[in-house]
This record gives C-alpha cells, sequence and structure tokens, in this order.
C-alpha cells in the first residue's frame, strides 16, 4: 500500500498533535472549512496524534475527533481531508501498550471504542505515513531518524502493509502454545493476562476473538526489521542526543531518499515533539509545529497556510506562512 501522498497544487492547511481536545480541533477544523469555502484552501492535513488526550478521561474527546475526520474525508475526499498516522494512532493497529505517567493512553482509546471499534481500526490502517509537495515540502509526523534515513528504510515504508506484519505475528503464534508464551514471554499466568486483556484492548473475556492481541502485540514488537522501523519513524527524537551537523546529515538523507525521482523534497514539517511558541526551525530545514497539545503555552499553537506547488528551498521560508487562528481567543 502507498503510504506516501503526492500534493502537485493547491493551498494546505497544516495542523499537528491535538491529543483529544475537541475545542482547538473544532476551531482548526471551522477555520479551514472557512477558507475552503472561500477558495483559500483546498486540504486540510492533519500530522498525527488527533488522540489521546493528556486530561481527565471526561475531556478526552479522541473517539469523536477521529470519527469526525472520518466523516470529513468521506464528505470532502481523501486528498481535501488528509491525517497522517501518528505514534499516538499506531499502537492501535497492533495491539501494543502506550503509556505515560499515570495515563495509559491506549486503554482508554480501546474502552471507547465500543461499536465504532472495527471502521476506526480499519482507517488507522489505511492512513498514510507522508505528504509530499512539489513545491519540496515533506510532512511526516514526528522526522528524521538515522535507520529511517536510508533507500532500503524508505522503501519499505512507503509501501508499507500493517496486514502482512498482522498476518506474520499470528503465523508465529500460530505455531506456538498461547498459554506457554504467555507464561514464558511475558511472565503471566492466565489469570494475570486475561486481567490485562480486559484493561489494556477491553476484551469481553477468553472467547472474544482479540482475546489474543494483546500477545500478538508482543510478538509485532519482537519482528525485525519492520517494528524497529515503525519505531524510529513514528517515535523519532529527531536532534535530542545529537550533534546539529550529524542530524543535518540525517535529515538531509531524510528528504532525499523519501523524494520521488521527478518531485524532490527539501524541507520537512513535522509536529510530535514539545516546542515553546508554537514553532521552531531545526537544522534549517525542518519546520516544527506544535498545533495544541505541544504548544508551551497551548496559547501559542500555530497553523501552516502555503501553497504546495511553491519552490521551498529551506525552513526558514514557510514562516510567512504560520499562522495562529485569526480573531480566537485561546
Amino acid at each position: 500500500m502507498k503510504r506516501a501522498v503526492d500534493l502537485s497544487q493547491g493551498i494546505a492547511c497544516v495542523v499537528t498533535d491535538l491529543h483529544g481536545q475537541w475545542e482547538p480541533y473544532t476551531r482548526y477544523r471551522d477555520h479551514f472549512l472557512a477558507l475552503h469555502e472561500q477558495g483559500e484552501a483546498d486540504s486540510l492535513i492533519f500530522l498525527g496524534d488527533v488522540i489521546h488526550g493528556y486530561g481527565p478521561p471526561e475531556e478526552d474527546a479522541s473517539l469523536s475527533i477521529l470519527w469526525d475526520i472520518m466523516q470529513l474525508q468521506a464528505e470532502l475526499g481523501s486528498r481535501t481531508v488528509i491525517l497522517l498516522l501518528g505514534n499516538h494512532e499506531l499502537p492501535h493497529i497492533y495491539g501494543v501498550t502506550l503509556a505515560k505517567g499515570e495515563i495509559n493512553f491506549t486503554a482508554r482509546f480501546e474502552h471507547a471504542l465500543g461499536e465504532y471499534r472495527e471502521p476506526v481500526i480499519a482507517f488507522l490502517k489505511s492512513l498514510p505515513f507522508a505528504v509530499r509537495t512539489a513545491g519540496g515540502v515533506m510532512m511526516t509526523h514526528a522526522g528524521a531518524a538515522p535507520g529511517t534515513a536510508t533507500p532500503e528504510a524508505a522503501q519499505r515504508l512507503l509501501d508499507f502493509s500493517h496486514q502482512a506484519l498482522l498476518e506474520e505475528a499470528d503465523r508465529l503464534l500460530a505455531q506456538q502454545e498461547a498459554e506457554k508464551l504467555i507464561r514464558d514471554a511475558l511472565g503471566l499466568d492466565p489469570g494475570e493476562y486475561e486481567e490485562m486483556a480486559r484493561y489494556h484492548l477491553a476484551v469481553s473475556g477468553p472467547n472474544d476473538p482479540r482475546y489474543n492481541d494483546l500477545l500478538r502485540g508482543f510478538v509485532v514488537t519482537n519482528l525485525k526489521p519492520e517494528w524497529p522501523l515503525l519505531w524510529d519513524f513514528f517515535f523519532t527524537q529527531c536532534e535530542a542526543g545529537l550533534l546539529p551537523s550529524a542530524y543535518s546529515n540525517i535529515l538531509a538523507r531524510f528528504l532525499e531518499v523519501y523524494s520521488p525521482p521527478e518531485m524532490p523534497q527539501r524541507v520537512l514539517v513535522t509536529g510530535h515533539i514539545p516546542v515553546p511558541d508554537g514553532y521552531a526551525i531545526i537544522a534549517g530545514q525542518q519546520l516544527r509545529l506544535a498545533s495544541w497539545a505541544h504548544a508551551i503555552p497551548q496559547e501559542s499553537g500555530c497553523y501552516l497556510l502555503f501553497d504546495v506547488a511553491a519552490p521551498i528551498e529551506n525552513a526558514r521560508q514557510l514562516l510567512p506562512f504560520v499562522h495562529r487562528i485569526p480573531g480566537s481567543e485561546w
């Protein structure tokens, strides 16, 4: 499956990391829809992590946001409304748990899914990993990493099949006794495993067809090279811990190997990592945006509105197109 969306023309509105916050989501959505109706914007691009709120469960609108994006895309088209897969959406495809501090992100969302589970998971499996533009601006959720900045990694990721990885995990599981694997690999007895499966993945019990999904998630995370590639692509911390020159070289290679032959990509736009004042330029060729959850303070959240066909040579050239929502009281 092709995991890159290529845009040759139009005005793109780019939003990042809303993390289950309904009010900022609707402000960005409604602003885009107004621009779209006036012919001033053609596509709305979310760079992943629209789910998993950091606040109390009752304030987490993750499912409502994701479902609304699905309905918008069905109405306006998959090239008008684009959601990239983020590291917070990824675990729900594989039954992998994700938590931070006392917040268990996956458990909260899995229990919220209910009757929406099948279409939502299918939608997550369909999501692209990147957007590439005629003007040379590429968008991903997280950014560049040494392990993904190679031609071999790019080829695998741009044609990535979640289904193939899941089927490989199921094949390996079928060769082993599940209860023995639970004891030996996870260090759990069947009762402990059932309790964890109920908590993390909202399974109803041993007869639930998803009962072994938690175990399958463990198998998936041990499959190479696919899982390390996914981890590096969606969880990279980019320049953290690297010399500026080292990350600059990695970023240049990353942009090169993910470029189509006829459409070189020169600048990367990402979210994923907190940033003061809503945006930052990294290594000259990367613009990091924070539209809400990762903006410091949140009121400084930004979006990008730019012509995808206009040539861009460096990240600084994008700064005139970075905006806060006009007239909003954040």
